[in-house]
């Protein structure tokens, strides 16, 4: 079931193959096999309207799993941050989901090192048992 208070900002809400969240080239392809309950939900503009914030969030219902996808051009730090203020956000409303982070990057600038920032989301998602992923242009992920 999808979060009812939050419905304005549903874009689907099914049993969808297939569901791709794309942005300017960028995107994620969640490859829904065996045909779970998902939901996804436009975060920036709508779930959030102010501060830093991610652009989508997509659901494995039954599952209890929520990806934070933030589709940037190349300033992972930047992108690190909107996901993490979403996760401190809109957290509670998710109790005992799983957290994913997805980064989506046109590039990576170096030096590849890894920020407090950084270091603080992964420990945040690790908490709920997730992780965070950074992809350039695609990432795949089977729900």
């Amino acid at each position: 079931m999808a979060i009812a208070e939050w419905e304005h900002c549903l874009q689907y809400c099914d049993h969808r193959r297939l569901a791709v969240v794309e942005e300017n080239g960028r995107g994620v392809r969640f490859v829904n096999k065996q045909q779970k309950h998902v939901a996804l939900y436009r975060v920036d503009d709508c779930l959030l309207m102010e501060g830093k914030r991610c652009d989508f969030l997509f659901l494995v219902l039954e599952e209890s799993r929520a990806f934070f996808v933030e589709l940037k051009g190349s300033d992972l730090e930047e992108a690190v941050r909107q996901i993490t203020r979403t996760v401190e956000q809109l957290g509670k409303k998710l109790s005992g989901y799983r957290f994913e982070g997805r980064i989506i990057t046109t590039r990576v600038r170096t030096p590849a090192v890894k920020s407090t920032y950084r270091i603080k989301l992964e420990k945040m998602l690790r908490r709920t048992g997730g992780s965070l992923v950074v992809k350039v242009n695609w990432d795949e992920v089977e729900v």
